[in-house]
Formats: structure tokens, C-alpha cells, sequence
């Protein structure tokens, strides 16, 4: 069986495919993300070209495990929650314009749930939540897990970590217990900044913004400081500690606030940290975040290792697992685990906030 896995980041689309008897890689590509949406044809070609049996494909904030063939424009529209009177971001255009081709092109995919969708989640943790880890952050939980279950030689259902995700855009977080996300924190709730994205909004803040677009949620990040504009991420590295200290400060101990919070939600003490996602490959931000940790929570942390691929990230490396598993391959016992297939509704379905009209809203969302 040949399973492919999509990483739709913000910068850069990683797609991996890997053979089921070997988990022998065939395919280990990253895009940027610009290209995939204006050459989105050339993408699904080079998917076709390694004949997969089943894809995971990129499905934004999460839908309950459904085909590809079977989207409506309302699914796509949930999948990245842009406003119609929005201009369209590269990644989120991406998205759509990839999913619409592959159900055209008959490609055996499928949408998986973000955290909010899964029944392993307490309703109490999911009141006025939409995104507490988006679909990607499923599948990087899932790869968490397997590696944890695969280096301790322990069972999916005795694992038990914090998996943090810092990638380019956002930092998430989410909490693993007896194999399974009892919480999240995804990248518009984290405590601290990402690398572009601010994280967590101060109510007092969105009131005096007003009306604002998605890109926004794109911005104010850490290489923002003190700046007020994104910078190269090797200058950002190169000068952490001088130009951007305050920035880097401020994003490390969001990342110990993040694992912090997340222990409450757990019966059990995490065995440790799992760190992943662009920021986590570099070996100078790693090693920040894996001393903070340590220092303020005595915990240990560590990145997974990299069984799979050279070019894709950690995101698409857990959404082929998933997807071998999904199509009943040697991984479909963590699919069941995480509950992948009992995943329901949409992630609108928990806003309790006077006003909130979840049909207005998706009314007002691009499907295009």
C-alpha cells in the first residue's frame, strides 16, 4: 500500500508517501505554498505520479473523516473559515483549489478532524473554541504518538505527552493521554507568539481593531518585534537574543505557559515533550525551548526521529500514517486509538456567544 500524507503550511505544502511493507519513501517533496495555489494542476500530477492507494489530504480546520469525492462547497468553506471579502492567502487558497482538483481527478483522499471534532475532547474543553488544533495538528499528535509508542516500546493506548507544533505561522499545542488528544491549544489560542502569528488575541485589542482581515491572524508574530514586518527566519535565529530578544522571550515562555496549562487537562504527569514543526528542526531554537522547558517545568523534551523523510515536515509524516491506517494498513490500530473515525460535527458547533449564527457564518465564507 502506498499512503500519502499533505502538510498544507503556511509557507510550504510537504507531501510524503510511504510504502506500507517498509515504510519505504517514494515521495518527500516541499512546495512553496504560492505555487501550489497557482499551479495547483502541476501539484495533483505530481500525486498522481507515485499512484497512491490513499491520501490524507489538506483539510484546514477539520471535518469529521469523510472521502474527498463527498465534499460540498459548505465543507470547503469550513475547511479554512476565510471571509468571501477577504483577498485570498496563498495557503488557504491552496487548500481549496487542491481538495477541488484531487475530487475532480477521482484521487482516493480524505479529509481529517481537527481536535475540536474529537469525541476523546470533553465538551467543557471545546465551549467558544474553534480552533484548538487545526486538522495538521491531528496528524502531527498522531506521529507524537507513534513515536513515543515506537522508542519507549510501549502500546498507542500507554502513551502520554504534550506535543508542541512550532511551525513557520503558529505555535500549537496539544495534550495526549492513554494515546489519545484529551486537549489543544491550536495557533489563534496559543499563549504566545509564533513566528508570524501573534497567537492569542486580547479581547480589549480585537474591539479596538474592528473589523480585520484573516491576514491579520498572520501577523504580529515574534519577528515582528520589534520591527513591526516579518524578517528572514535565519536573521530572526542569527539574532534572538539582541534585535528580537523580547520577541523570543516572549515566544519560548509562551511555549512553557502552552504545556503548562495543558497538564491541567491530564490525569497523569506527561512522560515528556514532544517538539515539532520548522522552528523544532533548528538546532538553536530547539535547544531553547528544550532548556525552558526543562528549567521552569523540569520536564524533558525532545524532537521525534526522523524515520521518514528529509524534506517533509513532521505534519506530513503523521498524515501518511494516517492515511495508511485510514485505509486499514499496519497503522490502523493508532486511527482507532485516536478516534479518528468517531470524530464529529463542525468546528462552529461549540460557539455559545449571543449572536453567533453558525449558518450566517458560513454564509459569509469562501468556497472558491
Amino acid at each position: 500500500m502506498r499512503a500519502l500524507g499533505v502538510d498544507p503550511g503556511t509557507g510550504n505544502f510537504d507531501f510524503l508517501c510511504i510504502e506500507d511493507d517498509v515504510d519505504r519513501v517514494v515521495l518527500d517533496e516541499t512546495i512553496p505554498s504560492k505555487v501550489v495555489a497557482h499551479e495547483t494542476g502541476r501539484i495533483v500530477e505530481l500525486v498522481k505520479s507515485v499512484s497512491p492507494e490513499v491520501v490524507v489530504g489538506p483539510s484546514g480546520y477539520g471535518l469529521p473523516l469523510k472521502p474527498v469525492d463527498a465534499l460540498t462547497d459548505e465543507d470547503l468553506a469550513l475547511t479554512t473559515l476565510e471571509k468571501r471579502t477577504d483577498s485570498g492567502i496563498p495557503v488557504l487558497s491552496g487548500v481549496r483549489r487542491l481538495l477541488r482538483m484531487m475530487r475532480d481527478e477521482g484521487i482516493k483522499a480524505y479529509m481529517v478532524p481537527g481536535v475540536v471534532q474529537l469525541p476523546s475532547v470533553p465538551v467543557h474543553r471545546k465551549i467558544n473554541r474553534i480552533d484548538m488544533g487545526t486538522a495538521d495538528k491531528t496528524c502531527v499528535a498522531a506521529y507524537a504518538v507513534w513515536d513515543q509508542a515506537r522508542r519507549s516500546k510501549i502500546r498507542y493506548e500507554e502513551t502520554r505527552l504534550v506535543c508542541v507544533e512550532a511551525g513557520m505561522g503558529y505555535n500549537a499545542a496539544l495534550a495526549v493521554e492513554n494515546g489519545k488528544i484529551v486537549d489543544g491549544l491550536g495557533g489563534t489560542n496559543f499563549p504566545g507568539p509564533g513566528f508570524l502569528s501573534h497567537g492569542s488575541m486580547d479581547g480589549e485589542l480585537a474591539y479596538l481593531l474592528g473589523g480585520f482581515s484573516k491576514r491579520k491572524l498572520f501577523e504580529g508574530g515574534a519577528s515582528f518585534t520589534p520591527t513591526g514586518s516579518e524578517v528572514q527566519l535565519d536573521y530572526f535565529v542569527q539574532n534572538r537574543y539582541t534585535t528580537f530578544g523580547e520577541g523570543w522571550r516572549c515566544f519560548v515562555e509562551g511555549v512553557v505557559k502552552a504545556v503548562a496549562a495543558l497538564t491541567a487537562s491530564m490525569d497523569s504527569k506527561p512522560l515528556e515533550v514532544i517538539l515539532t514543526g520548522r522552528l523544532s528542526r533548528i538546532p538553536e531554537l530547539r535547544q531553547d525551548m528544550t532548556s525552558y522547558i526543562q528549567r521552569k517545568l523540569g520536564m524533558k523534551s525532545r524532537r521525534p526521529e526522523n524515520v521518514f523523510a528529509k524534506n517533509a515536515k513532521d505534519v506530513a509524516m503523521g498524515a501518511a500514517i494516517l492515511a495508511n491506517g485510514i485505509a486499514g494498513g499496519k497503522y490502523s490500530d493508532l486511527v482507532e486509538c485516536l478516534e479518528v473515525r468517531k470524530s464529529h460535527g463542525t468546528v462552529l458547533d461549540y460557539v455559545r456567544i449571543p449572536g453567533f449564527d453558525p449558518a450566517q457564518v458560513v454564509g459569509m465564507l469562501r468556497s472558491d
